[in-house]
């Protein structure tokens, strides 16, 4: 809730007098109030919102004395439905820009819901009509009211009713009711029996059920994302569950051209090649079951994230509660969400994004659902690929087994290789792009339509067009190319779309860093962008130690530091918990990473020792991904790993067994063991690393467990005996990889071996008189 958005309402009575409400600007003209408060005569103690409007309405907002003139432009039929919506026409009226409304209702059946609002009660007169705000506190529970469509809100510190006396509540009523950031209600009545304690709202879910409402929402406050040419209808987000979900608001004005191609901002209309994918994840969404899940995969760029922001559109449409969740870790699930997760009353969609990375976050949302009492459920996990962590997280979780099959994997391929299908992708994409390029800052004085219909599509028949991210990322710096600020190519080394666009982003960095007060070169900015896309940052404190560390900040003051970390938190828009926004889309951002490595090789060596396991994890995982395509990010890979083994090894395993692109992780395991195979310590840390059970994927398996071999060899050869029942086992797992691989006669050896190392084992236990692992 925004305060200074809470709005007095003033409606002349036919007795000469002015009736005294409250309500709230929900667009930058449109406010939401009670209809009893606008009526144009009394009635007893109470004016019944059935009666006639007044035609003079006025309103005031916090900080301004001026009366501004507005018209009843709807109101709630019938005896329950008591909100009004009034229209600020007034010509002087100057507050053209309000934060846009995330709309709610209770959906769990636990009680206590904390709920919060701020009205003008008659009881806080001031001279001259005025009355000063109130910010009242208390709870909901979900249960009561149901039948009347209302909410019964349990206030904290109530004043006292006088007998005889007009309500001490009296001109609260309009006053929107916020649960966390969502509107749920508008408060309308103080109960009579509760002695100032109890209030009555009408409930958001009642006044959704009016398309006429819904039509003048839409109409004034527009869509969420605004840059796209799909209009977002307002929906009603479960107000329980609304932290569990991101807190991504949709951008009214994308800050940078690079956004435009983000799946928050969607400024390209759905792709309609897409649309067998997604209909049938609707059909999925009506299964009989009561939990099913789904998981997606495939490379970057080729539409997983957007996809799943259609479902999730789709599904709130039809009544679903849905969100992607944000916690990057099963600790920073929230825990009042979390707790009320299991008694949700309705469809529930949770969508996991980067499941790879994410599976203990998987596991705690399975066992924490519900789906007693008909209440339906469904996940929907998206990643890059189906590794180890896949078959890991489905054989030790048993709601997983009985939602999905083990193989029941569904890919995302790449677009048809018809050149036509794909022109008329990059043509809508350009089109649609010119309508959004003019909301980006800096570039609303061009025609970017008529420039859009004189760009020449260009041959798109090269596999990397498989990837509508491409066509997008084309259509882009086509426009931009076109325009004003086109980027000279001719000797500077400049030659892919990522480059291009990377080069128009700049000037925005320099003019957030100026805004700022930072006072840095471009190199200097580019590697803190550089580094905070790589890292990431989860509060203040782990900002400032890596910032401390980039390239061209290392002599800067703290204080010049904390500006550099307040730049980059609006530099772009953060994803999940973290502090710092990367830039995307994510193939961009690993573009980023490899070129700057390759121009400054040593730019992550002392960042990353500075990180925390969360951040080297992310970072890894950027790098891994990287080093496809840019060598500079395969050299500092190495580095990480090879060359500080102990500290790294256990993160550089744990990411080969998420990541699509795991051979090089291993290959660089291998190596750095190698390396430190007179190094017990260092090999004891990576050994405890290894899972308990060997990787599904057959190759990969034999890769892990061979590794793993080698390594407790050492750590028993060493004299470290207590690694012989690991040693055991990964031999014995070792062997089994082989013979599922057809190698028979290798997997023969190794698994008399593994004979052998159980026998001694079976001999030190009766030696001992204990028992063996």
């Amino acid at each position: 809730m925004k305060k200074e958005q809470a709005v007095e309402v003033f409606a002349a009575l036919d007795n000469g007098e002015w009736g005294c409400g409250s309500g709230y600007l929900v667009g930058p003209r449109l406010v939401l109030t009670a209809a009893h408060a606008i009526v144009v005569e009394v009635s007893g103690k109470r004016s019944f919102h059935t009666l006639s409007s007044s035609q003079d309405i006025r309103c005031r907002v916090t900080g301004d004395d001026t009366l501004f003139h507005g018209e009843v432009v709807w109101r709630g039929e019938g005896a329950d439905l008591d909100v009004a919506l009034v229209e600020i026409t007034d010509g002087t009226w100057h507050k053209d820009r309000v934060a846009p409304v995330r709309w709610g209702r209770t959906t769990c059946q636990k009680s206590r819901v904390d709920c919060t609002a701020v009205g003008y009660p008659q009881v806080l007169r001031l001279s001259g009509q005025r009355r000063e705000r109130e910010h009242l506190s208390g709870r909901v529970n979900p249960a009561a009211g149901e039948k009347s469509g209302t909410y019964h809100v349990l206030v904290d510190d109530a004043p006292t009713r006088h007998m005889n006396d007009d309500s001490p509540w009296a001109g609260m009523s309009g006053a929107a009711l916020f649960s966390e950031e969502l509107l749920i209600g508008v408060v309308v009545i103080d109960h009579d029996g509760f002695d100032g304690h109890r209030l009555t709202a009408v409930r958001m879910s009642e006044v959704f059920a009016d398309t006429e409402f819904l039509r003048h929402i839409t109409e004034h406050c527009g869509a969420p994302g605004g840059v796209g040419k799909t209009k977002n209808f307002p929906v009603l987000e479960s107000a329980e569950l609304a932290t569990l979900f991101s807190g991504r608001r949709p951008l009214r004005r994308p800050r940078t051209p690079a956004t435009l191609l983000t799946a928050q901002v969607a400024a390209v209309r759905w792709f309609h090649g897409r649309e067998g994918r997604v209909a049938e994840l609707q059909d999925w969404l009506a299964s009989p079951e009561p939990l099913e899940a789904r998981l997606v995969v495939g490379p970057g760029g080729y539409g997983k994230t957007r996809l799943a922001a259609e479902l999730h559109q789709r599904a709130l449409a039809m009544g679903w509660i849905t969100g992607m969740v944000q916690a990057d870790q099963a600790d920073r699930l929230p825990i009042e969400p979390m707790a009320r997760l299991g008694s949700c009353e309705l469809p529930l969609l949770l969508i996991v994004d980067y499941a790879e990375t994410r599976p203990d976050v998987v596991q705690h949302l399975l066992r924490t659902v519900s789906t007693e009492a008909g209440h339906t459920v469904r996940l929907l996990m998206l990643a890059r690929s189906p590794g180890k962590w896949w078959e890991s997280l489905w054989g030790s979780t048993w709601q997983l087994q009985e939602a999905v099959a083990l193989d029941g994997v569904e890919v995302l391929g790449p677009l048809p290789e018809d050149c036509e299908h794909r022109g008329e992708a990059f043509r809508e994409a350009a089109l649609d792009l010119a309508q959004a390029l003019p909301k980006v800052r800096g570039l609303d004085e061009v025609d970017w339509t008529a420039l859009a219909e004189r760009i020449t599509v260009p041959d798109l028949s090269r596999s990397r067009y498989g990837s509508i991210m491409q066509i997008h990322l084309a259509a882009l710096v086509s426009l931009l190319q076109s325009g004003p600020t086109s980027v000279a190519t001719a000797n500077n080394g400049i030659i892919t779309h990522e480059d291009l666009l990377i080069t128009h982003e700049k000037p925005y960095w320099r003019a957030g860093a100026q805004r700022h007060g930072v006072a840095l070169g471009d190199d200097s900015l580019t590697n803190a962008v550089t580094v905070a896309t790589l890292m990431g940052a989860a509060d203040r404190d782990e900002a400032l130690a890596v910032l401390a560390r980039v390239r061209g900040l290392d002599g800067q003051s703290e204080g010049q530091l904390m500006d550099v970390d307040q730049w980059l938190t609006t530099l772009y828009p953060p994803s999940g918990t973290g502090r710092w926004g990367a830039l995307e889309p994510d193939r961009l951002g690993e573009h980023l990473v490899g070129v700057q490595l390759r121009d400054w090789p040593d730019l992550l060596v002392k960042p990353l020792a500075a990180a925390t396991l969360p951040q080297l994890h992310r970072a890894f995982h950027v790098l891994a991904r990287a080093s496809v395509d840019h060598s500079a990010a395969r050299e500092a890979l190495r580095f990480q790993v090879v060359e500080q083994l102990r500290r790294t090894g256990p993160t550089a395993l744990s990411v080969a067994l998420e990541t699509e692109v795991p051979e090089f992780l291993l290959e660089l395991l291998e190596e750095g063991v190698q390396a430190a195979l007179d190094d017990p310590d260092t090999l004891a840390a990576l050994a405890e690393a290894f899972p308990v059970k060997a990787p599904e994927l057959a190759i990969l398996a034999e890769q892990v467990t061979r590794l793993e071999t080698a390594v407790c060899r050492r750590l028993v050869s060493g004299g470290l005996s207590r690694y012989l029942p690991q040693l055991a086992g990964a031999t014995r797992r070792h062997a089994e990889q082989l013979h599922a691989l057809g190698r028979t006669e290798e997997a023969l050896v190794v698994q008399s071996e593994a004979v052998s190392l159980y026998g001694d084992l079976l001999d030190n236990a009766e030696l001992t008189g204990r028992p063996s692992s």
